[in-house]
C-alpha cells in the first residue's frame, strides 16, 4: 500500500516551467536542461519501481515516495521507505547507463560509460546513511527500537553492476528492479518477529507523514537569475510556444499562429507559482498575463481552483492545498 504515491516533484515542474520561458539563446539554458534531464531520469528510475513495489502484499507493508525528513539542522531524504511489523527498509534508487564498480578499499564506486571512468558517490553508503539518519530520526522521536534495513536499487535495464575481489559482502545490499521483491522477501523471512502492531504502525505512518517536508527548491536563486528575467504573458502551447498572446472577448489568440484558447492563461498562473512565488494578487495578475481590466483578471482567478486569504481589493491567491498541478509532460 502506497502511503505516499510517486509522484513528480515539485522541483522537476520548475526546471519545466524555466525551460519554456527561457528564451532559445538564453546562456543559462543548457545548464537547466542538463540539470532537468539528470532530476527527471531520477524520477523515472523511481516510478519505473511502482511496477514492482505494487507486488507487495498490502497490508503488510506501507510504502513512502520521496520522504524528506529533519534531522538535526539538516534534512535527509529517502527515495524510498518501506515500513511493515518487522522492519524498515530504504532504497537508494539509481537510473544511470554504464557499469558500476564497487572497490574493497576506500568503498569507492565508480561509472563506467562510453569507455570513460566517473567517480560517484557510492549508493550503497549513500543508502546505509540515510538508513542511520533515519534509525535517529525514529529514536528521537520515541518509535519502537525496529531494525532499519538498506538497498541500492539499480533501476536502469542498461546498467551492469561489477565488485572487486572481497568486497562481494557488499552485493547483499544491492539488487537491479526486477530482483527487488526477491531482497524484501529475503529480509523479510529474516525477520520474522512483530515489533510494531497496527496501532504503531498508523502512529509510524502519521508521525512520517506529519514530519516530512517538501524541498523548497528557489530555482531563480539557484540559478542567478531575476524575476525580470523571465518573459511574462500568456505562452502558446507548443510548438508554438509564441509570448504574448493576446485576449479578446474572452479568448486568448497567438499573433504568431493564431491558435485560439480560453484556458491558456492557466499555464501562465502555474509558471508564476512555480518561478516567482507561491502567491499572486488582482494587479499581480494583470501584469503577468498583461491585461488591463481588474473585473476580467478577478474573473480569471474565480474560475481557478485556488485559494484566497483577505477580502476585496487585498485578497490574495494561493495554490489549493499548496499543490501545483502538473499541466506540462517531458519528452
Amino acid at each position: 500500500m502506497f502511503a505516499k504515491e510517486c509522484e513528480i516533484s515539485e522541483r522537476i515542474q520548475k526546471y519545466e516551467a524555466l525551460l519554456a520561458r527561457l528564451q532559445p539563446n538564453h546562456p543559462i539554458l543548457p545548464t537547466v536542461l542538463a540539470e532537468y534531464k539528470t532530476w527527471l531520469a531520477g524520477y523515472k528510475g523511481e516510478k519505473s519501481l511502482v511496477f514492482y513495489l505494487s507486488m507487495l502484499p498490502d497490508p503488510k507493508y506501507l510504502i513512502f515516495h520521496n520522504i524528506r525528513l529533519l534531522l538535526g539542522k539538516y534534512f535527509f531524504q529517502i527515495d524510498y521507505l518501506i515500513l511493515c511489523e518487522a522492519f524498515v527498509l530504504v532504497l537508494e534508487v539509481k537510473n544511470r547507463i554504464g557499469e558500476y564498480f564497487f572497490e574493497k578499499y576506500l568503498n569507492q564506486a565508480t561509472l563506467k560509460y562510453n569507455g570513460q571512468d566517473e567517480r560517484v558517490k557510492n549508493p550503497v553508503l549513500q543508502a546505509r546513511l540515510q538508513a542511520m539518519k533515519l534509525k535517529k530520526w525514529l529514536q528521537k522521536h520515541n518509535c519502537p527500537d525496529i531494525p532499519v534495513y538498506h538497498l541500492f536499487v539499480n533501476s536502469n535495464g542498461k546498467a551492469t553492476i561489477r565488485v572487486e575481489r572481497g568486497n562481494e559482502q557488499i552485493l547483499q545490499n544491492i539488487c537491479n528492479s526486477e530482483s527487488l521483491i526477491e531482497k524484501i522477501t529475503q529480509i523479510a523471512n529474516y525477520n520474522k518477529k512483530e515489533i510494531l502492531d497496527l496501532k504503531e504502525i498508523r502512529k509510524m505512518k502519521r508521525l512520517i507523514l506529519t514530519n516530512h517536508t517538501p524541498e523548497d527548491f528557489e530555482i531563480l536563486n539557484h540559478f542567478h537569475l531575476l524575476p525580470n528575467d523571465i518573459p511574462s504573458g500568456v505562452q502558446c502551447p507548443p510548438p508554438c510556444n509564441f509570448i504574448p498572446m493576446k485576449y479578446e472577448y474572452g479568448t486568448w489568440i497567438c499573433p504568431n499562429c493564431q491558435f485560439k484558447s480560453k484556458t491558456a492563461h492557466i499555464q501562465a498562473i502555474y509558471d508564476h507559482f512555480l518561478l516567482i512565488k507561491p502567491s499572486i494578487t488582482n494587479s499581480e495578475l494583470r501584469q503577468l498575463l498583461h491585461i488591463n481590466s481588474p473585473s476580467v483578471a478577478n474573473k480569471l482567478l474565480k474560475k481557478m481552483d485556488l485559494t484566497f486569504s483577505g477580502r476585496k481589493k487585498s485578497k490574495i491567491y494561493f495554490p489549493k492545498n499548496g499543490c501545483i498541478p502538473r499541466t506540462r509532460t517531458s519528452s
